[in-house]
């Protein structure tokens, strides 16, 4: 659908909040939910939106939310200009749209041209064409065994719905472990999928993968913190 669930609103809105992005990339604009997010936290942002459905962009009124706001699905998108960065870059509620494949491409991509990644994406929810738009078909499942692959990065889980925060490559003031204990220590709530109660505090998980050399066996700092 072109909103999303309610339930790491607050969480999310620290993480934006504490990163002060200058530059965000919101993938699936959808009605301009995190765009709108975004201009509140961070006003001074410069705001890029991909949106897949061009009547969203029209009825959503997607151009006055961000800066700028591209047509297409994402992975082509993107890759017109492969030497473009990111601080933030966000996926809500729409990962599972495309194929697994066509997703970790993009997560691998974002990896290195971004400081930040956020995911949020809903598991054992089902759901076809919306109102004739078959682009908002779930097509993929997603959870935290999805990114064993990467060295440094936070989950969480509310009912059906995850929120994963990838570090990326590109150089940040914030660091990885500065940025979750401040999203914890914030104590946001997180809400239930009609924002009518809340659940409980956000708690993000670590999982932390340090590099060694075989040569040595010592651990390595190449990448940002």
């Amino acid at each position: 659908m072109p909103g999303s669930f309610s339930n790491f609103d607050a969480a999310v809105a620290k993480i934006i909040s504490t990163l002060s992005p200058k530059r965000m990339l919101d993938i699936g604009c959808g009605s301009g939910k995190y765009g709108k997010m975004t201009s509140q936290q961070a006003p001074s942002c410069y705001r890029v939106g991909i949106e897949a459905e061009a009547s969203y962009i029209q009825s959503f009124g997607l151009q006055q939310i961000y800066s700028e706001v591209r047509n297409g699905f994402a992975w082509p998108v993107l890759m017109q200009n492969s030497s473009e960065f990111f601080d933030l870059a966000i996926i809500g509620d729409c990962i599972e749209h495309m194929p697994k494949s066509e997703g970790l491409d993009l997560l691998n991509f974002l990896t290195y041209r971004t400081q930040y990644t956020v995911v949020l994406a809903p598991e054992f929810s089902i759901q076809g064409s919306v109102n004739g738009v078959d682009s908002e078909s779930h097509v993929s499942v997603w959870s935290e065994r999805d990114f064993v692959w990467h060295d440094r990065w936070a989950w969480d889980n509310c009912l059906t719905i995850s929120l994963f925060v990838l570090r990326g490559y590109q150089p940040c003031s914030v660091n990885f472990h500065s940025l979750v204990n401040q999203v914890n220590a914030s104590q946001a709530l997180l809400q239930d999928f009609y924002g009518s109660k809340t659940v409980r505090p956000v708690a993000l998980k670590k999982v932390v993968h340090e590099r060694e050399e075989v040569f040595d066996s010592s651990v390595r700092g190449y990448r940002p913190p």
